[in-house]
């Protein structure tokens, strides 16, 4: 019996889930896992035991991933089994005639990036991708100014593909050579034991050829910095510290790598009366000792405009008045948050004779029936003081 056929018969009664060690819920990243793991210990080229049995698991475990892994081809295997996967267009051999190369070839990229082996019939080497770096940028608002949409023009340094050579990198007239470390397969294998193990070649960087003359104006970096002037649209209600991230807008990435993003930071000037918690505003309002005692009606300053408010009559220190939606509109779209104002009542100081008089009159007048709470606690001092004399004399 050819070989092929050996192993497609011997995996016929083999449950592909028992072959990869997971069970038939598996999600594709423990399956992912478990094909690593396995063949890292059964890769023939690092294999201490017998090479042909481990060859021989190696391709076990290489067909089933290669079924496991695609969504069509398991959703059949789990339908019908093993011989449901046979004489299916586009569903693959599954073990038939399933050799080494075929491993080789199909988890190429994969073994390179799990272990960095160098895997037969891979290639030569290409330009590697190289995705675009973030950029940052700041901009200050004023504290009214947070609570409504704005647009800022933001000045940014982002690298782009130098204009003289396309982002190539090589004086133009000229052309790319094999590069002579690696020989044009752009990378270098280092062999220690068993492991053979590769890494990116350190002239050419991977690409497998070098410039014979590289651009005068990058200098071969193929890119170049560059000062850019991006408008951005700031929502209304952004607190101080958060930020707006621009896709794309970050500097260029090299052979195909995605560009990088703008991110915009958004910093609040602090206010002389203001401030912010989340999307509530607080300010302290200051009153005197008759507007508390009496009552009146004060206009206020809001983030929106002027409101008046009224100052009930007897209200006490630390009071708090809310208008309600008089704070930041909420970044989700949420609605508002509200205004508390804190009541603080200042005691007059160097009182006028006419006004001194004025409050003498009123100490002749009130008493603590006025000050409930007053009373209240000049109580529970009394008790404390008729205590202290019991137990230590007057």
């Amino acid at each position: 019996m050819p070989k092929t056929g050996r192993v497609k018969k011997k995996m016929m009664n083999k449950d592909l889930y028992a072959v990869l060690g997971v069970s038939k819920t598996a999600s594709p990243e423990e399956i992912k896992t478990a094909f690593r793991n396995l063949a890292k210990k059964y890769h023939p080229d690092i294999h201490s035991g017998d090479k042909k049995e481990a060859e021989e698991k190696f391709k076990e475990i290489g067909g089933a991933y290669k079924i496991l892994s695609d969504p069509e081809q398991r959703k059949i295997y789990d339908t019908y089994g093993y011989d449901g996967l046979r004489g299916r267009a586009g569903s693959g051999r599954g073990f038939e005639g399933f050799s080494m190369d075929d491993i080789f070839t199909d988890f190429s990229d994969i073994f390179s990036d799990f272990f960095g082996f160098e895997t037969r019939g891979s290639g030569r080497g290409s330009a590697r991708r190289y995705n675009g770096e973030d950029v940052r940028a700041d901009v200050a608002l004023d504290f009214e100014e947070s609570a409504h949409e704005s647009v800022r023009v933001v000045e940014v340094i982002r690298k782009e593909a130098c204009e003289k050579c396309g982002g190539s990198g090589i004086k133009a007239g000229t052309s790319r050579k094999e590069c002579a470390t690696c020989g044009g397969r752009g990378k270098v294998r280092q062999s220690q034991g068993f492991f053979s193990m590769v890494t990116t070649c350190p002239k050419c960087g991977g690409e497998g050829s070098v410039a014979e003359a590289y651009c005068e104006d990058c200098g071969g970096a193929k890119m170049k910095q560059k000062r850019r002037k991006i408008e951005v649209k700031i929502p209304a209600g952004m607190d101080g510290g958060a930020y707006l991230r621009l896709s794309g807008e970050g500097s260029s990435g090299l052979n195909g790598g995605r560009s990088g993003d703008l991110f915009v930071v958004v910093n609040v000037r602090p206010h002389e009366i203001f401030a912010r918690q989340e999307d509530d505003v607080i300010m302290k309002l200051p009153v005197t000792v008759t507007q508390a005692v009496l009552g009146e009606k004060i206009e206020i300053p809001t983030i929106y405009g002027t409101e008046k408010i009224d100052i009930q009559p007897g209200s006490e220190h630390g009071k708090i008045i809310t208008l309600k939606g008089k704070g930041f509109p909420s970044v989700n779209g949420r609605g508002k948050g509200d205004m508390h104002i804190i009541v603080e009542i200042s005691v007059p100081k160097g009182l006028s004779s006419k006004l001194k008089e004025a409050y003498k009159n009123v100490k002749v007048n009130e008493d603590y029936e006025s000050y409930p709470e007053l009373k209240k606690r000049w109580k529970t001092i009394k008790k404390q003081m008729e205590k202290e004399v019991k137990n230590h004399g007057s």
